[in-house]
């Protein structure tokens, strides 16, 4: 069993979520609001390590009302610092990262309260045994916030259930794809719903239609 899942992002007309320099403020005050109604939503909000430590996004509601998820960010080398505002404020916070690291390793983490998810062994996290964990811990809607790595992963596993999507009226021309791996999904998608945000902003939210072996 795994959690129902979301991918939220917000991305340039050319599908960038943030330039080469790091800029990534594509979202305006409405797609905030739908950002921070999906965090009330779900039972936890997860994001990549690399994305946990270039923007340290505290991942509460503050834009609607609803109760903070759990925070979790998916680390398969441990090298977000325990710092991070996600762990930083009240509420669970979540790391997930491999076997291959030790007790002292961990320790720093397990200091601050920090929950620790030990999936797969290698590089990478195993990301089926990581959602099954944390089904196990009760969370049963789980929101991605990227980044692009991250949501790549997810759904080349199987692991989407839905992307929500909003296109912001610019250009990059170059940086990190909303989603980015190094081989071609093909990943099928349904569109459920449209709108337009904020007099120039598109609001998409598609179903992912499972691959057979999926199903």
């Amino acid at each position: 069993m795994r959690p129902y899942t979301i991918i939220f992002s917000t991305m340039s007309v050319d599908g960038r979520i943030a330039t080469e320099e790091g800029f990534s403020r594509l979202s305006c005050d409405e797609d905030f609001k739908i950002q921070h109604e999906l965090r009330a939503w779900s039972d936890a909000v997860l994001v990549g390590a690399n994305t946990a430590i270039k923007d340290n996004p505290s991942l509460t509601v503050r834009k609607a009302v609803g109760k903070n998820p759990l925070r979790v960010v998916v680390d398969a080398s441990l090298k977000v610092p325990p710092t991070l505002d996600m762990f930083s404020i009240p509420g669970k916070g979540v790391i997930i990262t491999t076997e291959d690291h030790n007790g002292e390793e961990l320790a720093k983490y397990k200091e601050r309260g920090i929950v620790i998810i030990r999936a797969g062994v290698g590089p990478e996290v195993d990301l089926r045994t990581a959602v099954r964990a944390l089904f196990e811990m009760g969370v049963r809607r789980l929101m991605i916030e990227g980044g692009g790595t991250t949501s790549y992963r997810f759904l080349k596993e199987g692991l989407v259930d839905e992307l929500w999507i909003t296109l912001s009226p610019i250009v990059f021309g170059s940086g990190t794809s909303i989603i980015n791996g190094e081989r071609s999904l093909l990943q099928d998608l349904y569109l459920r719903e449209l709108k337009v945000l904020c007099g120039g902003w598109v609001h998409l939210r598609y179903k992912v239609i499972k691959r057979e072996k999926e199903v």
